[in-house]
């Protein structure tokens, strides 16, 4: 009995330090308007304007996937706790880790943003491609192929 009573303090206090379990919900992210299988596919979802318009560069974003890309449509699937969001994407086609420009600093590789935002000669507003994870989320992006 003089046993069981230290092993039984043992096991209920390193309970009482566990940590709490954290609520995630998924996000379903599609991706289409894919043209050719070459490259990679860029995904980084953001939860914070400064992350989403790089103002703070030293935090990493809650989620960034890099995927060989496939011509047609692609699906991802992440875990994320409830709150508000914004997704850019990049098919960088040549796979130099990079979005190519033109000489006047266009895009020459297809992008997009969530709720498929446009910037006004930039990319496109935190406020502008936000959106809520509360629950099963699923969002569909569609490659923006000018440039």
């Amino acid at each position: 009995m003089s046993r069981i009573v230290p092993i039984f303090l043992a096991l209920s206090s390193s309970t009482a330090f566990a940590p709490a379990l954290v609520i995630a919900d998924t996000l379903t992210i599609t991706v289409s308007d894919i043209r050719v299988s070459e490259g990679r596919l860029l995904v980084q979802v953001a939860n914070s304007e400064q992350r989403f318009e790089f103002l703070e560069e030293s935090a990493a974003s809650p989620v960034a996937i890099t995927q060989p890309a496939e011509a047609g449509e692609m699906t991802f699937e992440v875990t994320l706790p409830p709150g508000t969001y914004a997704a850019r994407v990049l098919h960088d086609v040549n796979g130099n880790g990079q979005m190519d420009r033109n000489f006047i600093g266009m895009p020459k590789e297809p992008w997009a943003f969530s709720n498929n935002a446009l910037g006004n000669r930039g990319p496109a507003k935190w406020q502008d491609a936000t959106f809520e994870v509360d629950g099963t989320t699923a969002i569909d992006i569609r490659l923006n192929q000018r440039g």
